[in-house]
């Protein structure tokens, strides 16, 4: 239903740093529309009635829809764009914020498969620690890694070294379904350090796999 390369590439034009995770979504859904104004888009959209899951960004055209899941990962920088001012603080815990990534391609599968549709998760982040080659291969969450060129399927679970503080509330193994091969790109360059920001995008084909995840 979209192609995300050249929508990425206009908004990173337009708006190469965002202040949040939210700012990200309504301007991408604002490029988005800006590319198709055929498009129907819903934010926040509530994807079970006893659920309080919900879809970051649903797209419909016609009949059809499909299913978009944001994360946006930062490391500190300010920086000032036509007297705009951002200030960016580094999200720490890297390796919970993995977890969580691999979590929302594991419920975009469910979703695709609980409605028939297509779907994708978009990490866009400033922070070298999520695209670069991991330095050691024992860590913790190294089931999780999202270096690039990196193969995501089966069963990922924490370390046994995992803390009780770090896995709270994540425990659960996640299965990851589908096979992904996953490929980082370019999305802006302010210069200096935590400037450059770089883009996953995992595209969701698989079918099968029950209801969607909360």
């Amino acid at each position: 239903m979209i192609t995300i390369e050249p929508v990425l590439a206009s908004l990173g034009k337009r708006r190469p740093i965002f202040h949040s995770e939210a700012d990200l979504q309504h301007e991408l859904a604002h490029e988005i529309r800006a590319h198709d104004s055929d498009l129907a888009l819903r934010l926040e959209y509530p994807i079970g009635i006893d659920s309080r899951a919900s879809l970051d960004i649903l797209l419909r055209k016609g009949a059809a829809q499909f299913g978009l899941e944001l994360k946006y990962l930062c490391r500190s920088v300010q920086t000032t764009i036509d007297d705009e001012i951002f200030a960016l603080k580094h999200q720490s815990a890297h390796d919970i914020r993995r977890y969580d990534v691999v979590k929302d391609i594991v419920r975009m599968e469910r979703f695709a498969a609980r409605f028939g549709a297509p779907a994708a998760v978009l990490v866009l982040t400033n922070d070298p620690a999520y695209w670069s080659s991991r330095r050691r291969a024992d860590t913790i969450d190294a089931a999780f890694a999202l270096s690039d060129l990196t193969n995501l399927t089966g069963t990922l679970s924490w370390a046994a070294a995992a803390g009780a503080g770090t896995t709270k509330g994540r425990a659960e193994p996640l299965i990851v379904s589908g096979s992904y091969d996953l490929r980082w790109q370019d999305y802006s360059d302010l210069g200096g350090a935590g400037g450059r920001s770089r883009y996953l995008y995992v595209p969701i084909r698989q079918r099968g796999m029950g209801p969607a995840a909360a």
